[in-house]
């Protein structure tokens, strides 16, 4: 189960970086250049954008201004349609007007809408590192594709979203692998808090880093305290390392404990081509490694007879 928790975990981490999606919070009349979404913090000012629900989209929409604070962003252009939030509309970052239509774990032969990207396994080693454990290297590819016929357009998408993605893994070298445990929490964090309340203290006894996340925003923190019972009656309340940098929501947030720590990761090479899957495609490869340490406790008990 090594190698798919680690695409799982790499897959999470492109996704992060190559879909920005927030949804439409008030409704947008024809000729509006200010929109209310439900989190503005991960698009900035020059995006290019667009309006999409189940059946229609409407692009060639170009950021202006982001108020994060409110949740409001300015457009240097007059929408041209009428959008109903009831209707689950998003917002969505694009590059060249487009957007990934999908990413999927392994190399499928048949892909159904291009722009796409894949996370594939390609190989899994292991030495010694101590007398007690062992460095486990994985190293995965991470393929961006589109159709050929796009020209330049597609072209210049494809390079701008490999450096989105390398961006995206380069910021998340201590990747998020499971096993790990979620909690929940019991109270809102604003900005800058320093302690929070949460539904299960009993799983940060041994594992103290933890990471808070929504659909919006992640944020790597260590518990440095759990108060006692003389402190906090309710036993509920811990003390983080940094404060926190976002408003976090306590029923769409997660408090994730992990108990794997990969110590080593990095996009390393970027290779650029053209392959043949059904079709010319434009394609770009990532080769990304992580390394591990695993304990080997049975070389602990043999050390011991010895």
């Amino acid at each position: 189960m090594a190698m798919e928790e680690v695409l799982d975990s790499v897959r999470r981490i492109v996704m992060k970086w190559a879909s920005t999606t927030t949804l439409l919070e008030q409704d947008i009349t024809r000729g509006d250049t200010v929109i209310c979404v439900k989190n503005a913090n991960r698009f900035s000012r020059g995006d290019s954008v667009m309006l999409k629900d189940n059946q229609y989209y409407e692009t060639g929409l170009t950021i202006s201004e982001v108020d994060t604070d409110a949740g409001l962003i300015t457009l240097t252009s007059e929408v041209l349609n009428n959008w109903s939030s009831s209707d689950n509309v998003v917002l969505i970052k694009t590059i060249y007007e487009q957007f990934v239509q999908g990413i999927y774990i392994g190399s499928p032969e048949v892909i159904p809408r291009y722009p796409a990207i894949t996370v594939n396994g390609i190989s899994r080693s292991s030495e010694w590192l101590t007398l007690e454990s062992t460095k486990e290297r994985y190293e995965i590819e991470i393929g961006v594709f589109v159709r050929a016929s796009t020209q330049e357009n597609g072209y210049r998408f494809l390079l701008n979203m490999v450096d989105e993605i390398q961006a995206g893994l380069k910021r998340n070298i201590i990747p998020l692998v499971g096993d790990y445990d979620i909690i929940s929490l019991k109270e809102d964090i604003a900005s800058g808090d320093v302690t929070l309340k949460v539904s299960d203290r009993d799983k940060l006894e041994d594992y103290r880093r933890i990471i808070i996340e929504d659909s919006y925003e992640t944020q790597e923190n260590w518990v440095t305290y759990l108060y006692t019972e003389d402190e906090d009656p309710d036993e509920d309340t811990v003390m983080l390392h940094e404060p926190a940098c976002w408003a976090f929501d306590k029923d769409e947030t997660s408090i994730i404990v992990p108990r794997r720590f990969i110590f080593n990761s990095w996009p390393a090479t970027i290779e650029y081509g053209t392959i043949h899957k059904g079709e010319l495609l434009k394609a770009a490869t990532i080769r990304w490694f992580a390394e591990e340490e695993e304990m080997q406790w049975f070389r602990r008990n043999e050390l011991k007879l010895n």
